[in-house]
């Protein structure tokens, strides 16, 4: 090992090589900040400039650009409540309330100064203990797998420790809909409604952008703000935000670090289900859980270090098992074929020089990640001064082009809507989307390997057998009692702290009660559809979803019927919560329906322009008359669609739809 480090150090200081690491975080730091464009695509998109590269800078950019839009996922989430990538979903929950409470340079200084510590925590064990966590890796097959994803589930209690019941049923929710399209253990098609599009299943990522993005925008547009967040920079921020997690996260960074490292070396796992776990545990083990979610930067370094964290973690098997850990590691496993490199144990000595390069610039990219996010923390804080209205229509815009490139489908737009007002729904009448999203990404995984345990369990006689054959299994099974059992641990820590402090619990309000009555009417139409579908399936495609069915049907009775105690209980007339715009939510929802059903018969570059123009158009009044009004939204119309275009047409060759305007 030392002699590879040595060896190593002179490619990391060659200008070429530093001048690719610093482009290749910026690129990165960009298509991770813009909703649908994944760290999988950015690095995918620059494996063919490698070819004419030796391979060391090669692999050196690809590391940069996967580095760099991890971290930018966290931007969005910070700034817009927008996971830019999956594994920022965590990121929402602290980021933005911090943003909203005027503290967005604290939230994007934490992400960044974690994101660095987690990279670097995660590179380390890459450099020192690839060999045994690979070894270790090899141990969890379909029951360990199974239970790694229950336990990531059972956050949700945790997440939704206010209303676990909402929350429980939310994730119920999401794990249905990742039952729509083909079953992964029959290849039988479920729940496609008649539409064979369906079949294909439901991409997480234009959920995710549909939860998130636009079920935002129609909150943003209802709440009559002119500005995303006031915004007051903090002096200082950088320092004080790095005093604050010396003195109060040094554990929680290790902690989450180490979770994103081994979680990430696990196949298919991933940065959503190491940062939902991790911010999980320190919710659990902080001081102050009850401020998690209202914004908190434990929250954001938590979620921040590891994902970034994961990354080394992903590494690992790649190297030295050829067995990518991530969708992003697998891109990078191809780009190392094609320059004839082969992965495995042998490559630290057949490959050692560029094996070694490629691990410490890991250690040098994270290090520069500081300085290019800092300086691009101050550009993107310069999106808080931009009227919302702008701001607004510019995410349908990125939103439609993002969810599109994924797989170049119209269903993917079609899916940002439906979720976008599902989100919308489910944010006024108190659901968790968080949850939602979290069932959405563990589903498949689950199903899976809940599969493979039936399959294994014909060989060994007995379900539970295999459920419960490993230590592993048996760990994890604690882990998620223990997770499970926390909501009841923080409550009766909030009650003896309420009863100490002299405070009595608040009273059932009429508005609660009227909240937990729509959360049962939601569940039951949520999965009306599935009911008249669930009688044509048999076998194990029907096991899985009839399971979430029952649960879901006895959530919305608990639901119902606690809502009803509460109206009857509470002499509270009126309805709380902000008034809606009901009037500006409604011409942003139909503008938006209209500019969709146009990309396909206009192309996506006229039916933007069209769009950008008519919104800003209709909801952005100056009061300066009529002529001002026309020529500053034909002015922004212009502009961002041109920024749109060269930024992803030209400069990224993202595919867009094509119409009779635009070939």
């Amino acid at each position: 090992m030392p002699e590879g480090i040595f060896a190593a150090l002179p490619h990391l200081v060659e200008p070429l090589n530093i001048a690719l690491m610093l482009l290749g975080l910026t690129g990165g730091i960009l298509v991770g900040a813009l909703p649908g464009l994944t760290a999988t695509m950015g690095v995918a998109l620059m494996v063919p400039a490698t070819f004419s590269m030796d391979a060391a800078s090669g692999l050196i950019m690809l590391g940069a650009i996967y580095v760099g839009a991890i971290y930018g996922g966290s931007n969005s989430a910070c700034l817009i409540c927008t996971p830019g990538t999956p594994s920022s979903v965590a990121t929402t929950f602290d980021g933005w309330p911090l943003c909203q409470n005027g503290r967005a340079d604290v939230a994007l200084n934490t992400a960044l100064i974690s994101s660095v510590i987690g990279g670097l925590i995660g590179t380390t064990l890459l450099l020192f203990l690839a060999a045994p966590l690979a070894r270790a890796a090899l141990k969890f097959g379909g029951p360990e797998n199974f239970w790694l994803c229950i336990f990531g589930l059972s956050t949700i209690a945790v997440m939704s420790s206010g209303n676990m019941l909402k929350g429980l049923v939310s994730g119920a929710f999401g794990l249905l809909v990742s039952t729509i399209g083909i079953d992964p253990n029959t290849a039988f098609p479920r729940f496609t409604f008649g539409g064979y599009e369906l079949v294909q299943g439901i991409e997480v990522i234009p959920a995710m952008i549909g939860l998130f993005s636009f079920s935002q925008v129609l909150v943003l547009i209802g709440s009559y703000k002119p500005f995303l967040a006031e915004y007051a920079p903090t002096p200082h921020v950088f320092a004080v935000v790095l005093r604050d997690l010396a003195a109060r996260c040094k554990l929680l960074l290790l902690r989450s670090s180490l979770i994103g490292a081994l979680v990430g070396m696990l196949p298919g796992a991933g940065g959503e289900i190491a940062s939902i776990i991790a911010y999980n545990e320190s919710k659990r083990w902080g001081k102050h859980p009850e401020k998690y979610g209202k914004g908190i930067i434990e929250g954001v370094a938590s979620s921040e270090s590891a994902n970034n964290a994961v990354i080394g973690g992903a590494l690992i098997p790649m190297l030295t098992l050829g067995i990518p850990g991530s969708a992003v590691a697998a891109v990078i496993l191809g780009a190392l074929l094609a320059k004839g490199i082969q992965p495995g144990f042998k490559i630290f000595t057949a490959s050692g020089d560029l094996a070694y390069t490629f691990i410490m610039s890991q250690f040098v990219v994270n290090l520069l990640l500081l300085p290019v996010g800092y300086i691009l923390i101050k550009l993107m804080a310069k999106l808080l001064s931009v009227r919302l209205t702008f701001v607004a229509i510019g995410i349908v815009t990125l939103s439609a082009i993002g969810s599109y490139a994924i797989r170049n489908s119209m269903l993917d737009m079609g899916v940002v809507l439906a979720f976008g007002f599902i989100g919308y729904i489910c944010v006024r009448i108190g659901m968790d989307n968080g949850a939602m999203a979290l069932g959405i990404i563990l589903g498949p995984m689950i199903e899976e390997n809940l599969g493979k345990c039936f399959h294994l369990s014909g060989a060994v006689g007995s379900l539970s057998a295999v459920f419960l054959q490993s230590p592993l299994a048996l760990f994890l099974i604690f882990l998620t009692l223990l997770s499970l059992a926390t909501p009841w641990l923080l409550s009766r820590r909030r009650a003896r702290r309420a009863v100490a402090d002299g405070r009595s619990p608040m009273p059932e309000s009429k508005s609660s009660a009227i909240s937990d009555i729509c959360s049962a009417v939601f569940t039951a139409l949520a999965m009306a559809p599935f009911v008249l579908q669930i009688g044509d399936l048999e076998g194990l495609s029907l096991i899985f979803p009839q399971m979430l069915i029952c649960f879901m049907a006895l959530g919305a009775a608990l639901l119902f019927f606690t809502g009803m105690r509460k109206l009857r209980s509470s002499g509270d007339r009126r309805l709380g919560g902000e008034e809606v715009a009901a009037r500006r939510v409604a011409l942003i929802a139909f503008a938006s329906v209209a500019y969709m059903a146009l990309v396909f018969p206009l192309g996506f570059y006229p039916a933007s322009l069209l769009f950008t123009f008519c919104a800003a158009l209709l909801l952005h009044k100056s009061g300066r008359g009529t002529v001002h009004d026309l020529t500053l939204a034909l002015g922004f119309s212009l502009l961002f669609c041109a920024l749109v275009w060269g930024f992803f047409a030209l400069l990224l060759h993202v595919p867009t739809p094509t119409g009779f305007l635009w070939e």
